[in-house]
């Protein structure tokens, strides 16, 4: 299983196949030396994740290469349990290994993390490069660089067929037996879903489950967002913000969200909610929605995708899911898919303990690379998991195709978990073939399912992005404000944390109480939001998040 490249060999590969870098050849550091030019500078990178994949055995392939070539390995902290507590630990103790995966203020305002100007100015020319267009959405209020965007910085053509976005999802094999309707509200959604449940009390001998919720944790936006997106807003996290007077406003106390939940209360009546979702965690989620008798839910795919994968490989395509952009009614513009952007605030962070940040921030400069990311990305070795054509075009076979999508395989074969922190490139390469191989036109047309061709002509799109939306609306200048947290122990947090509490406690009875009840809890639960200091929460998201963003990030006249 083990392959080493010398740089020797790999510039030579390039230069024979592709006759891109004459200079190639040269001894020392050139402009594809991704290698550090220490012989001695291997070093140990450890990392907090919080991305739920497995951890990398010991014979992974990739990992190998990129000890092999880039001097470095890892030793992994996969969160377990509450990740708010797991941060409010460290931060306690004062603890940290070399690099942190961001997803709120939090590491920030603890002063976890090293700002990352001088290094990237000194040490990083190709990250620099890479964020250029970024760089100043990219600073915090001190004016430094504190954390890297792993997803959203796209560079040449953006290839990307893939919807990762929200969605109220459906079986494929659901349309398929209605004949693929044109459904558009959340009423029709929830017809359909009765029906097919009727027609089918059981799927592959289990009761079929027709909607089902993810309240876990810090999931449970699963559980509280369709209303955002039904009453035609972009995702704006736990709010709205009004497109001509862009006040912002939290959306648990609106009555989009009662019109939701009375939905839901009515259904689960109807027997058609899982009433078991809100005592579950995240892998018996995963667990139920692999078994292919859930119907629907709402959820992002990157979020459910291992569980689509499970189905796949167990020979059910047609119980993998469709996207689809429900509102409320027909007189509602769908806004869930947005035009891509960088996830600012969010990605990668080294930290204050980290034992050598400049041979860290190297290691990440070096990883930038074309040629190190086609390995670590989604194409891999060459030779072993794609060719390259007599015209210099890259493909895979059939076998590799199968390959992609065998989950012990990657697992063996696939730096999935470094790949789901690293900063990394979208788009384009400087040789003009998409980031991902999957998008070539010859390697997507190898790899579409009948079932999604058959779905996809019958609505007359090419991909499930499309089916959201072929041409989504500009995004808003402050969009998205999920990029941003209140401080820890502020007014604002609290508030919020005190309206988590209530929504928690109060709308799994919401949607399992009985309709006559609806009513007077429904008032209770409103009651008790307006006692959490809510109000603190919309005030920091108006000025120091919507206010904020429209002043430094308008276009200057």
């Amino acid at each position: 299983m083990k392959r080493t490249f010398s740089w020797a060999g790999l510039c030579l590969c390039i230069c024979a196949v592709l006759v891109l870098f004459a200079a190639c050849g040269k001894k020392g550091q050139t402009s594809r030396d991704f290698k550090d030019t220490d012989p001695n500078s291997k070093i140990n990178i450890s990392i907090y994740s919080m991305a739920g994949h497995a951890q990398p055995p010991a014979d992974n392939r990739i990992y190998k290469w990129m000890a092999d070539n880039l001097n470095v390995t890892f030793t992994w902290d996969i969160l377990v349990g509450d990740k708010d507590q797991k941060i409010g630990v460290m931060i306690a103790g004062g603890e940290y290994p070399d690099l942190l995966h961001v997803d709120s203020t939090k590491f920030y305002e603890g002063g976890a993390l090293l700002p990352l100007d001088d290094l990237i100015d000194k040490y990083a020319p190709r990250l620099k490069a890479h964020y250029a267009e970024a760089w100043e959405k990219m600073k915090e209020d001190d004016g430094h660089v504190y954390t890297l965007p792993v997803w959203g910085v796209v560079s040449g053509k953006d290839y990307t067929n893939w919807y990762g976005d929200s969605a109220l999802w459906v079986q494929k094999e659901v349309l398929k037996e209605f004949g693929y309707p044109r459904i558009k509200t959340m009423d029709e959604y929830f017809d359909m879903l009765i029906r097919y449940k009727d027609r089918y009390p059981t799927v592959n001998d289990m009761p079929t489950i027709a909607f089902t919720i993810l309240a876990y944790d810090w999931r449970s936006f699963c559980l509280i967002n369709p209303p955002n997106f039904l009453a035609g807003y972009p995702n704006d996290g736990r709010g709205t913000v009004n497109r001509t007077t862009h006040e912002y406003k939290v959306f648990l106390t609106q009555d989009i969200s009662k019109r939701w939940f009375k939905k839901l209360n009515e259904m689960n009546a109807a027997g058609i909610i899982d009433r078991s979702c809100f005592v579950d965690n995240y892998d018996q989620y995963l667990s139920k929605i692999a078994s292919g008798r859930v119907l629907g839910f709402h959820d992002q795919a990157w979020q459910f995708q291992q569980a689509e994968y499970a189905l796949v490989n167990q020979n059910m395509n047609n119980r993998t899911y469709a996207p689809l952009p429900i509102v409320f009614d027909e007189s509602i513009r769908p806004w869930y898919r947005n035009r891509r952007m960088p996830n600012i605030g969010q990605g990668l962070g080294i930290s204050i303990k980290a034992k050598d940040p400049v041979r860290i921030i190297r290691f990440l400069d070096a990883q930038i690379d074309d040629e190190v990311q086609k390995v670590i990305g989604f194409y891999g070795i060459l030779g072993e998991d794609y060719q390259l054509g007599s015209d210099g075009v890259p493909y895979r076979t059939q076998m590799q195709r199968d390959q992609q999508e065998d989950e012990v395989w990657k697992l063996h074969n696939q730096a999935h978990l470094w790949r789901s922190h690293n900063p990394k490139k979208e788009g384009s390469y400087s040789d003009g073939w998409p980031t991902n191989i999957a998008d070539l036109y010859h390697e997507r047309e190898a790899t579409i399912k009948e079932e999604d061709r058959e779905l996809w002509e019958a609505y007359g799109v090419g991909t499930h992005a499309e089916l959201m939306d072929p041409d989504p609306p500009p995004n808003p200048v402050w969009f998205p404000t999920w990029q941003v947290d209140p401080p820890d122990g502020s007014e604002a947090q609290i508030g919020w944390k005190r309206a988590e509490e209530v929504y928690r406690r109060y709308l799994p009875r919401i949607i399992l109480g009985r309709p006559a009840q609806f009513e007077t809890l429904w008032q209770e639960y409103i009651d008790e939001l307006g006692k959490t200091g809510l109000e603190k929460y919309e005030a920091f998201m108006q000025e120091e998040v919507v206010n904020k963003r429209i002043e430094k990030w308008s276009p200057k006249k």
